[in-house]
């Protein structure tokens, strides 16, 4: 309150810095008795401006006393902070050609220093004239060794097009001249400890040809140039142009970041944030591995909370009733697909006519009538060749007797049939007294309330998730392949982000028709902006699958969590990851997952807030 008195006071006579503020000159001198009845000062007053003054100036020097080290002795090669000895290298020359992001090793390198890279334009003009000047000196010698008789010298050549290029560039505005500075100071506890590190840096940067020198007889001034002072007491520095400059930009280290994003973990090796947008990457189908109790589920309703929050509709496939509580807390849609339930969808479903898609009459019923024999082979077992050409007929009728025809297969104000419409129709075709027998199970026993019924659901949530843990066996290939066309169909019937999550993916590998239709949603799925997330724990069997290794290869990234030894021989093969990969997927904590996107690989920690670990938790007692 005194120093708020005191700047309302004096005002002007008064300047602020960040630390607080300085009195330009002392209050007794400034104030005299007609600039005193000018501010309509008391006594009473004067006395608090003294007196904030003093308060502040005692504060100011207890800060100061506070930051300052206990002592600083200056050696001629280093110095000593309290218990921490220091030393400085500084870069003197570089090759002639620098590769990017050459000081990525030192950037990520595990100790403690502090660099710092000094940056100053030089005139264009002046440059210019200099560059000038050393052409001719140049093309001079160049002429003198031709007129000895001596043997053209490959070196001076190529100093020669060296300048006449950055003389073009600079002329046309391409390139620019700076004096570049860079100063490496590093930390220890002894000497010996300081030594080594001092000799781990010149061995990094020799092997990039870069050459540098310890400091000597001006230890402090190297320090204070490495201080966030913006203070360079040494300039020991090197030409250097726009091109080459920006190969030394200290922070393209190995990450993964999108400004729409969102945030997966942190990169272990340089502690950046991983902020990824799937939708764009060219393919951002992903494929989930990991074994049992290796937090996959986890990692995924992770992806799908954050995922809601940036505006993306996600479905999931849920195995084990494991999305009930993020569904509840989102307040999702939960569909509950056994024969019990009351959700129905039906299989003769096909997708409302898409007007901004190129699609002919004919192609929405062509990929039904397909997807409606990969069903049937699922259903009643697989059909041979006559039995397959009697079951298209049959389709093809049941549409037509609803005015769904090759020629018109616009759905609107259409009844869609069902398949208690099929089975009357192969009830009156020859040869399909089998087929008829084999399917009255589906529409008149016990079976028939799941799948002969019209569609009472609709997918309008931003998340909706079918749980699938009361099929029984028999039905779940069945019931997993009628819901994914029923997806496919309502995603192609509006262009929306959606992310489709099919948990234990391996169920559904185990089947032939059922794969296959995967593998053809994951190729498919780019175009009306859906992408495919598959989570297994049974590796092999998802990749010796004749569709598993497909699914994989169109899937851009991979999320790989940790591994058993009988599966991670056939991930390395398949996704080629090195040794010190496998070893780190062998022995990783739960909340450390590797993280493929394209070409990247990156090792993350999974960071979660105590309420989002509450609420994709996969712990039962949690």
């Amino acid at each position: 309150m005194q120093n708020e008195n005191l700047k309302q006071l004096v005002g002007k006579r008064y300047s602020w810095d960040t630390v607080g503020f300085e009195v330009i000159s002392e209050v007794k001198k400034e104030i005299t008795p007609e600039k005193k009845s000018e501010k309509n000062l008391s006594k009473q007053e004067e006395k608090e401006i003294l007196a904030a003054e003093k308060e502040y100036k005692e504060a100011l020097a207890y800060i100061k006393d506070m930051i300052a080290p206990a002592y600083m002795k200056v050696f001629p090669d280093k110095v000593k902070i309290n218990n921490v000895f220091a030393k400085t290298f500084f870069v003197y020359a570089y090759p002639n050609f620098l590769e990017w992001n050459w000081l990525s090793p030192i950037i990520n390198w595990d100790t403690k220093f502090d660099m710092s890279l000094y940056v100053y334009p030089i005139d264009s003009a002046y440059i210019q004239k200099y560059l000038r000047k050393r052409l001719t000196q140049l093309n001079s010698e160049r002429s003198m060794n031709a007129e000895k008789g001596l043997v053209n010298d490959p070196g001076l050549n190529a100093q020669i097009q060296d300048v006449e290029e950055l003389r073009e560039k600079l002329t046309r505005g391409q390139e620019k001249y700076f004096h570049f500075w860079l100063y490496i100071t590093l930390y220890a506890e002894n000497e010996e400890k300081l030594n080594k590190i001092g000799k781990d840096v010149e061995t990094i940067l020799a092997g990039r040809n870069v050459l540098q020198k310890q400091s000597y007889l001006r230890a402090e001034q190297w320090f204070i140039s490495t201080w966030p002072f913006a203070r360079d007491e040494l300039w020991v520095y090197r030409n250097i142009s726009t091109g080459w400059l920006s190969t030394t930009f200290p922070f393209s280290s190995s990450t993964l970041s999108h400004d729409d994003g969102i945030l997966y973990g942190i990169n272990t090796h340089n502690n950046s944030l991983i902020l990824y947008d799937r939708f764009k990457s060219e393919n951002a189908n992903m494929c989930v591995f990991a074994k049992s109790w290796g937090w996959k589920s986890f990692a995924v309703k992770l992806e799908i909370l954050r995922s809601l929050m940036m505006g993306t509709d996600v479905i999931v496939i849920d195995p084990e009733n494991e999305y009930r509580t993020l569904v509840d807390t989102v307040w999702g849609t939960y569909l509950d697909v056994s024969l019990n339930s009351r959700e129905r969808i039906n299989p003769f479903d096909l997708p409302l006519w898409v007007k901004d898609k190129d699609i002919r009459p004919g192609d929405l019923l062509r990929d039904a009538i397909v997807s409606l024999l990969g069903l049937m082979n699922l259903m009643l077992g697989k059909l041979n060749g006559n039995e397959a050409s009697i079951m298209e007929k049959a389709i093809i009728v049941t549409y037509n007797l609803k005015w769904i025809t090759l020629e018109d297969d616009d759905i609107t104000g259409k009844e869609i049939p069902t398949m208690k419409d099929l089975y009357s129709v192969l009830e009156t075709m020859d040869g399909a007294r089998d087929l008829t027998q084999r399917l009255e199970k589906y529409t008149t026993w016990i079976f028939s309330w799941v799948f002969s019924e019209l569609t009472n659901i609709s997918l309008k949530e931003w998340l909706q998730v079918f749980s699938v843990r009361d099929l029984d066996d028999i039905l779940r290939p069945t019931a997993m392949y009628i819901i994914l066309s029923y997806i496919w169909n309502r995603v192609r019937s509006s262009n929306k982000k959606r992310l489709l999550v099919i948990d234990e993916a391996w169920n559904i590998m185990q089947h032939e028709d059922s794969a296959k239709f995967l593998f053809w949603l994951v190729k498919r799925a780019r175009k009306y902006n859906l992408w495919v997330t598959t989570i297994t724990q049974d590796v092999e069997d998802f990749l010796w699958s004749s569709y598993g290794k497909p699914i994989v290869t169109n899937s851009s990234i991979q999320l790989l969590l940790k591994q058993s030894p009988a599966s991670i021989d056939a991930l390395q093969n398949i996704f080629k990851i090195t040794d010190q990969e496998k070893y780190i997927l062998l022995n990783s904590a739960v909340w450390q997952w590797l993280f493929f996107a394209g070409s990247e690989h990156v090792w993350i920690q999974v960071i979660a807030s105590y309420y989002e670990e509450q609420i994709v938790s996969t712990n039962p007692n949690k």
